[in-house]
């Protein structure tokens, strides 16, 4: 009998449920996989498993599919699940669902992949923080909080993303004050505000808008700020108009100061921002790739806050909503920096310099909520599995700050810059090396190919049966 090879996979939201769908489906090699979870439900996780059913996904039904050869995978559950038939079949490929939905359609994709799996194969669940790896006599010993440690041949990273980081302050002891939530996707940050008292959402985003949502379901009656950097204006998904003259232009060795000219030169013949985001999105990675280092990072400091704004846009009932609650006056948005943050007796103090004329000014509100964004310099990472990581020197943060310095396909560099033999990583950890590597379009095609790559580059073995 051939020896069982093993792989543990720290993470178990989208990109690591994916990951392990795709190797119970492999035929050729005997393999166990340990899935670790902690924190949020198995499959569903932090994405996909909201307090709100009103939080809806930002991408349309027909390109929501957990497999890429199987575009209408997730269309044809919803269609065939019995307490969504009554939605209109002709819309719902174009609709924004719920994103509890969803995860309720990767549960039973992972539970039927379960179901269908290789003898070969077995899958055990660890519901434990994952907090450190050694390497040693090429096996990698995984360590938990709680549970004893495991030894296996691969480590894949599928951590997902991690809290915002804090704001500059000088009165760091705000930082553990109950009325500051620096988790925007916990139930708590909207739960039980004070109905009248004002609010501060520091981010302007998508999860301040999922955050406003959540108070008004609350029936939040007072005011909301929201304040960030640039305060630039959210952009919905409009009606589908695909616009192809920018990306059929769009042509190696793709140099950003072209790609720059092009992107204007459509703007001024009529063309939408976003329309032309969208039309690039399937040559965003090779782009990315193609660019020197001086490129991305000018890109980073001169077009990321604008280029996100129109990649990541709100589902048109959503922005509507927003759109009339800064109407009546109950949404303020501002652009502008915070200074300082003190908590009072009865409230909190926020001290911040407006960006339109460079003047110091104050709110005074009940809480505070960080929607700024998930963190990606690993050195900021307070989680113990990334603090002792980098301590061993088996992880290096990516030189723009944004993620884990890898291969396309996965494989951690360590810190001496050697691909490592044992350790990979899918997701937000791979920001840096891939740009787009969020969304499920993109992570879909990361999961089958790491998987892929796990068993015939790992094992050697030829790949005959993938689902």
């Amino acid at each position: 009998m051939s020896k069982k090879h093993s792989v543990a996979i720290i993470g178990g939201g989208f990109c690591g449920t994916m990951v392990a769908v795709h190797l119970l489906c492999q035929t050729e090699v005997p393999l166990e996989i340990f899935l670790i979870n902690s924190g949020f439900p198995l499959s569903k996780g932090l994405a996909y498993s909201s307090y709100s059913h009103k939080h809806l996904l930002n991408v349309r039904a027909k390109s929501m599919s957990a497999f890429a050869d199987k575009p209408n995978d997730f269309v044809d559950w919803i269609t065939k699940h019995e307490n969504y038939r009554v939605l209109d079949q002709e819309t719902l490929p174009q609709m924004f669902l719920p994103r509890n939905i969803y995860g309720y359609y990767l549960k039973d994709v992972f539970e039927n992949a379960i179901r269908k799996k290789s003898d070969k194969t077995t899958i055990n669940f660890i519901h434990d923080e994952a907090i450190d790896i050694e390497f040693k006599d090429n096996l990698a010993n995984v360590y938990f909080s709680v549970t004893p440690s495991i030894t296996v041949n691969k480590v894949i990273l599928a951590t997902g993303n991690q809290l915002p980081l804090n704001p500059r302050i000088k009165s760091q002891a705000f930082y553990s004050s109950k009325n500051y939530f620096v988790n925007p996707w916990l139930h708590e940050a909207v739960n039980h505000p004070d109905p009248h008292k004002e609010i501060l959402i520091i981010g302007n985003g998508l999860t301040m808008a999922d955050v406003v949502i959540g108070l008004m379901e609350k029936n939040y009656k007072g005011k909301i700020y929201s304040l960030s950097t640039n305060g630039f204006d959210l952009v919905p998904h409009r009606d589908p108009r695909p616009y192809t003259g920018f990306a059929e232009e769009c042509v190696p060795p793709y140099r950003l100061e072209t790609l720059v000219k092009l992107f204007r030169k459509h703007l001024d013949a009529g063309a939408k921002s976003a329309e032309l985001v969208e039309s690039i999105r399937p040559l965003i990675q090779s782009i990315w790739q193609a660019w020197t280092y001086d490129e991305k990072k000018w890109f980073v400091s001169h077009l990321r806050h604008l280029w996100e704004v129109n990649r990541h846009r709100l589902p048109m009932q959503v922005h509507e909503q927003i759109q009339q609650l800064i109407i009546d006056n109950k949404l303020e948005i501002i652009a502008g920096r915070i200074l300082d943050i003190q908590e009072n007796v009865d409230d909190i103090t926020v001290a911040f310099r407006r960006k339109r004329d460079q003047k110091e000014y104050k709110l005074n509100v009940a809480r505070i909520i960080n929607c700024t964004g998930p963190a990606m310099d690993i050195n900021t990472y307070t989680n113990p599995l990334f603090v002792n990581l980098l301590d061993r020197k088996l992880i290096q943060p990516h030189k723009l700050k944004m993620g884990i310095e890898a291969t396309p396909t996965g494989q951690v560099l360590n810190r001496e810059g050697e691909v490592s033999s044992f350790l990979y990583t899918i997701g937000s950890n791979l920001k840096g090396v891939l740009w787009e590597s969020t969304a499920v379009p993109e992570l879909r095609v990361q999961a089958k190919r790491l998987a892929e790559e796990i068993v015939r580059g790992c094992f050697h073995n030829p790949v005959k049966s993938f689902g």
